[in-house]
Order: structure tokens, then C-alpha cells, then sequence
């Protein structure tokens, strides 16, 4: 394999980090979100959106000034508004649009750029050295993966990319980050995680090792099945995670530096890349990365990997 196994150490996304040029509000009543108000009278499962999520009513009430987020006896969170749902960790709670839809970020540095569950037909990424500025890197494509075979190039249709990602950005303190996606007309348009940051190589700048062969991807289900006494099941179709493990073999210097980054990511989703090479994209994933270091023999330092997919 190609012993480029890293983790992104991403940026938090702020709601004064998406600039001007996004074209999905706060709140999105094109979506049907709706603010709420102090002087408001509200039903039970009334929805509102108050800095950054939605909340449901659980309690009737009218003329509260207490925020929803600080008035757990009236208001339950539900998720994401639809213009923080990319910054959740989540792919699965996703912005949805029509024709297009475009995120503008200004994290800071930053070298790599990675969005997971986009929906659409075409996509663009695009990164300035500064807002408004001149273009560093750039990528444009379509959101369907390659054909597996000559069968289903002919006869099946092209399946979907779970993810696009650009790195290799060169290096800017107040980079801006554009994140189109497109569809025909007025298409469906969707994007359910985007991640901004920082890629650490886990085999700092040793020549040797890698991740090992025998790296191993699962894929985890989340339906959710409620069998009834009579042998039928209610069934909630959910989303599913990528689980990966895998060994990296390190030089025994290198082992405090990936000890370093592990501590840095713990309870952080990151992107998690086994290896570059398309082929073994299946070894790439979003979630939650732990991870044992154990001394081998002199000189030689292994480093188990195990990261929890999210959905």
C-alpha cells in the first residue's frame, strides 16, 4: 500500500466563519425553517431555529424570553438549521436546495478540503489566499463514480460519489473556501458534511512502513428494526458508516509525533485516509479514530488504528 495514512485535524466552523456569497440563509424559509421570537405563542411540536439549530416545542407556552437552547423545560433540539447541517460531523443531516447551492468559508489555513454526501450533478471547489482574492487551488467535476465494468457502464446507472476532497493547498494564514454544488435546472441539491483543516501524515517523514496489508473496512448499518410478536418488523431506514482498521508500521522516532496528533483528534470526527490511491478508497472514512502504539522491536513501532464511521 502507499504509506500515506494521515488524519485532517479540521477547523470548527463558526457561524462568523461562512462569508458572504453562501447562498443558504439563517434561517432557510425557502425551507420552511422559521425563527423564534421572545413575544411568540407556541404549540406543542411547534419547529423554530435559534443560533444554529432547530428546536421543537414540548410545552405550551407564549411570551418566554428564554432562548430555546437555554430552556430545556419548553424546547427540545431536534438538529442542525439547514445552514450549520454541514458542520454537525454528520452526513446524514444534510442542506437542501434546488439548482445550487454554494458555501462560502474563510477558516484560516488550511490544506485540505474534503465534502462528504453531496447530491447534484457537478461540483466546485475553489480556495483564495484571501477573501475575494486570488485562486490557490481549485478542483470541478461530476458527482458520479466511474463505471466498475463494461456491464454497468452499458446498462446500470453510474452510482453516486460519497465524497470529494481537494489537498495540497498552498499555504495562506487567511484562505477562503468555495464549495459549490450544482444540479440541471432546478434540480435536488444536497451536501451533508463539509470538513476544512489541517492533513497530518501519521508516518511523519520516515521512508518505511505504512499502513500494513490486511487493513479492513466495514461497512455498519443503522436501520432501525422493531420486530413485532408476530414475526413482521416497522423498519426506519437510516444511513450507513464505513468502520476501518488498519496496522501503520512507524520508525520508533516517529512515535511521539503520531501519539501527538492521536491526543490532538480525541472526540474530533475527522477525515481519515488509509491511502491515496483510488483503488483503496474503500479504506477512507469520517469518524471517530483511537488507536494503540506499540514497540515492536528497536528501532521498529507499530500503531493500530480502529475509526468509528459516522453516519
Amino acid at each position: 500500500m502507499n504509506p500515506s495514512a494521515r488524519v485532517m485535524v479540521p477547523v470548527k466552523i463558526v457561524d462568523a466563519m461562512i462569508a458572504a456569497g453562501t447562498t443558504v440563509p439563517e434561517p432557510n424559509t425557502t425551507n420552511g425553517e422559521v425563527a423564534w421570537v421572545a413575544s411568540g405563542s407556541y404549540a406543542i411540536d411547534d419547529l423554530r431555529t435559534s443560533n444554529g439549530s432547530v428546536y421543537s416545542c414540548i410545552r405550551v407556552h407564549s411570551g418566554r424570553p428564554t432562548r430555546p437552547e437555554l430552556d430545556p423545560g419548553y424546547w427540545r433540539r431536534k438538529g442542525p438549521t439547514d445552514r450549520q447541517a454541514p458542520f454537525d460531523d454528520y452526513s446524514s443531516t444534510k442542506t437542501r436546495g434546488k439548482g445550487v447551492i454554494t458555501f462560502v468559508l474563510t477558516p484560516g489555513f488550511i490544506n485540505g478540503v474534503s465534502v462528504y454526501g453531496p447530491e447534484g450533478a457537478t461540483y466546485s471547489l475553489v480556495v483564495r489566499a484571501a477573501p475575494g482574492g486570488v485562486v490557490i487551488r481549485e478542483k470541478h467535476g461530476d458527482l458520479y463514480a466511474q463505471a466498475a465494468g463494461l456491464w454497468e457502464l452499458l446498462f446500470t446507472p453510474l452510482p453516486a460519489l460519497e465524497k470529494v476532497s481537494m489537498d495540497e493547498i498552498p499555504i495562506a494564514p487567511n484562505a477562503e473556501v468555495t464549495v459549490t454544488i450544482r444540479a440541471p435546472g432546478n434540480g435536488a441539491v444536497a451536501v451533508g458534511d463539509i470538513k476544512v483543516g489541517d492533513w497530518r501524515p501519521l508516518v511523519g517523514d520516515t521512508d518505511m512502513g505504512g499502513v500494513e496489508r490486511g487493513a479492513e473496512a466495514q461497512r455498519k448499518p443503522y436501520t432501525y428494526r422493531k420486530y413485532n410478536d408476530d414475526g413482521t418488523y416497522d423498519q426506519v431506514r437510516r444511513g450507513n458508516a464505513r468502520d476501518v482498521s488498519c496496522r501503520v508500521l512507524l520508525d520508533a522516532e516517529e512515535a511521539m509525533y503520531a501519539d501527538a496528533i492521536l491526543g490532538e483528534i480525541l472526540d474530533m470526527a475527522v477525515p481519515f485516509e488509509a491511502s491515496n490511491l483510488p483503488r483503496l478508497g474503500y479504506l477512507n472514512t469520517l469518524g471517530f479514530v483511537s488507536g494503540a502504539i506499540r514497540a515492536d522491536e528497536w528501532g521498529v513501532t507499530s500503531l493500530t488504528l480502529n475509526i468509528k464511521g459516522n453516519i
